[in-house]
C-alpha cells in the first residue's frame, strides 16, 4: 500500500524542555546548541523517546491502533532538529502488525512497528540483585568502553506519572501508565546512564509483559559492545516491558593541539610582523590555525559565530603561552554584512584565514537540495568574497587570505554533494581573484578529511592529523614568495 499522512507537528523548545522535565533526559545534544554543534547533529534535536510517544499517541487517537498490542519496535535512523515540522506517515498493515514513519522534507528518521496478539506472562532478564538501584545522575556520565562494559542495575520510573498520562493520554489507554513512563525512562538510560554523556539512540524492542514482578522501576544490563561501530546493546525489564535497547558511544569533541604542542615544532618568530583574522577561529582548524600563527608570533584576531566561551578560551590560551598579548576575539556572522562587523577591528590585518563553516554533512533527502546549495554558497562564496572586499578596501596594505578547500571537490560523497558544489565555486572565485591582479593574493589548498568535530563519526573512517596538516599549508600563506 502507498504511504498515508496522518499527522505532522513541529518539535518546538517548549516542548523539549517538558519532555527533559518529564523523562530526566538532560543530555546536551538535546537541550545545549553550543554543546551540540560539537556533535554528529550539529544543532539541538528532539529526543527519539519523545517523537515516537508522540507517534504512537497518535496512532491510537486516529483509530489505526484498537487492538491489543504485544511489541513496540523502534529505529531511529536520522535526527529530527528542533523546530522542524515532521510528518507522521503509515507505511503498511496487515492483520498482526502497522508499520509506520516520521520524517520531515521528505527524509525518514524514524520507523516504528506495532505487533498485535496477546501479552505474555512475566518474562525477565538476568539482571543485578534489587538492591543495586541507580539514581539518574544531575549530569550525564561521561563513560568510557572498559566502564560501560559492567553498567547495570535498577532506575525507578520517572515522577510524577500524571503529568505523562495527560501528556500521553491515548497511549497511556492502550498500554498503561507504567509502560509509558518505562518506554519514556529508556530515553533516560541511554542519554543519562549509558553509554551517557556522548550517547546516540539507535533503537529498541520490547515485548508488553504482564506480572512484571517490578512495576516502579526497570532493570538493565549491557549484554553486548562491538567496539568496531562503538555500538552498545542493553537488555532491560520491568514495569511491564521486556527486551533490548541498542545506543551508539559518539565520539567526544575533537581537542587540537595545544598551544604548548605547537611550540615544540614551530619557531617563535616565524611568523612575527604579521596580523591575521581568522574568521571562525573559536574551534576545529579555525582554532589550531590561531595558535600556530600565535606561536610563531603573529598577532591573531579570531572570530566566532555562536561559540563565544570557545573562543574566550582559545584567546586566554594563547594569551598566557605566547607574547600575543593583542589576541581578541569578536562575533562574527558570515550570512551578515561583513563592512558593519569589521570595522571594528583595531589591528592592520595582512592575512585572512577562512574557515567559517556551516554542518557540511547535513541530513538530506535526493540527490540534490537547493536551498542546502544556497546556504553553502553564501558561506563559502558570498561570505568570503565580501570579507575580502571589506579588507582589501579599508586596510593600507595588500591582503593574502587562505580559502581552505575540500578533496571532496574532486571525490565528493553522495551525502555532501551541495557543499562539493559550492567549494568549487569558491575555488573558481579565488581563481579569478588572482587573475584580476588587486589587493588581494588568495591561496587554495584542497584539504584532506582532518580529525574534527565536523568529521568525527560513529564509524570508523580515515582522517589525517591537522597539525601535521596545517602547519606547512599557514608557512606557504605567510611566505612573501609563495606563489598562488
Amino acid at each position: 500500500m502507498p504511504s498515508i499522512a496522518l499527522a505532522s507537528r513541529t518539535f518546538a523548545s517548549d516542548g523539549q524542555v517538558l519532555f527533559a522535565d518529564l523523562s530526566g533526559d538532560l543530555n546536551p545534544i538535546h537541550m545545549d546548541p553550543i554543546a551540540a554543534r560539537r556533535t554528529q547533529a550539529g544543532t539541538i534535536v528532539v529526543h527519539g523517546v519523545h517523537a515516537i510517544l508522540w507517534a504512537f499517541d497518535k496512532l491510537v487517537e486516529l483509530g489505526t491502533v484498537t487492538k491489543p498490542i504485544a511489541s513496540l519496535r523502534v529505529q531511529f535512523t536520522n535526527f529530527i532538529p528542533v523546530g522542524t515540522q515532521v510528518e507522521l506517515r503509515l507505511l503498511g498493515r496487515d492483520e498482526r502488525s502497522i508499520r509506520s514513519e516520521l520524517s520531515f522534507g521528505g527524509l525518514a528518521t524514524t520507523t516504528l512497528v506495532v505487533t498485535f496478539g496477546t501479552r505474555k506472562e512475566t518474562k525477565e532478564v538476568k539482571l543485578p540483585a534489587v538492591r543495586h538501584r541507580l539514581s539518574v545522575p544531575e549530569q550525564p556520565a561521561d563513560n568510557r568502553f572498559e566502564e560501560i562494559r559492567r553498567l547495570r542495575g535498577w532506575v525507578d520510573l520517572p515522577g510524577r506519572l500524571d503529568r505523562l498520562q495527560g501528556y500521553f493520554p491515548h497511549a497511556t489507554s492502550a498500554i498503561g501508565n507504567s509502560r509509558v513512563a518505562a518506554i519514556t525512562l529508556l530515553s533516560t538510560l541511554v542519554g543519562m546512564i549509558c553509554p551517557g554523556l556522548h550517547s546516540l539512540f539507535g533503537g529498541f524492542a520490547v515485548d508488553l509483559v504482564e506480572n512484571s514482578s517490578y512495576q516502579d522501576r526497570i532493570g538493565f544490563r549491557v549484554s553486548g559492545i562491538d567496539e568496531r561501530f562503538r555500538m552498545v546493546r542493553m537488555s532491560v525489564s520491568g514495569a511491564g516491558i521486556y527486551g533490548s535497547v541498542q545506543a551508539f558511544l559518539r565520539w567526544p569533541p575533537i581537542a587540537q593541539a595545544s598551544v604548548s604542542d605547537v611550540m615544540n615544532v614551530v619557531d617563535q618568530t616565524e611568523f612575527a610582523g604579521s596580523a591575521a583574522l581568522i574568521i571562525g577561529g573559536s574551534r576545529g582548524l579555525g582554532a589550531l590555525t590561531a595558535k600556530i600563527l600565535a606561536a610563531g608570533g603573529s598577532k591573531v584576531i579570531i572570530t566566532y559565530a555562536t561559540g563565544r566561551a570557545d573562543a574566550i578560551d582559545i584567546v586566554e590560551e594563547i594569551r598566557s603561552r605566547t607574547a600575543s598579548k593583542a589576541c581578541y576575539a569578536f562575533k562574527y556572522d558570515a550570512h551578515e554584512e561583513a563592512a558593519s562587523q569589521l570595522e571594528a577591528l583595531s589591528s592592520n590585518v595582512t592575512h585572512l584565514y577562512y574557515f567559517a563553516t556551516s554542518n557540511i554533512a547535513k541530513q538530506k533527502q535526493g540527490q540534490f537540495v537547493p536551498t542546502l546549495f544556497d546556504e553553502f554558497i553564501q558561506m563559502y562564496v558570498k561570505g568570503f568574497y565580501d570579507c575580502c572586499c571589506y579588507l582589501s578596501g579599508h586596510r593600507s596594505q595588500a591582503l593574502t587570505a587562505f580559502y581552505p578547500s575540500s578533496v571532496f571537490v574532486e571525490n565528493s560523497p553522495p551525502t555532501m554533494t551541495e557543499y562539493s558544489m559550492a567549494k568549487t565555486v569558491g575555488e573558481m572565485l579565488c581563481a579569478e581573484m588572482n587573475r584580476s591582479a588587486g589587493r588581494v593574493r588568495v591561496i587554495v589548498n584542497r584539504l584532506p578529511r582532518l580529525l574534527t568535530d565536523q568529521t568525527t563519526t560513529v564509524f570508523p573512517v580515515e582522517r589525517s592529523d591537522p597539525l601535521k596538516i596545517m602547519l606547512p599549508v599557514i608557512r606557504k600563506v605567510q611566505s612573501p614568495q609563495s606563489t598562488v
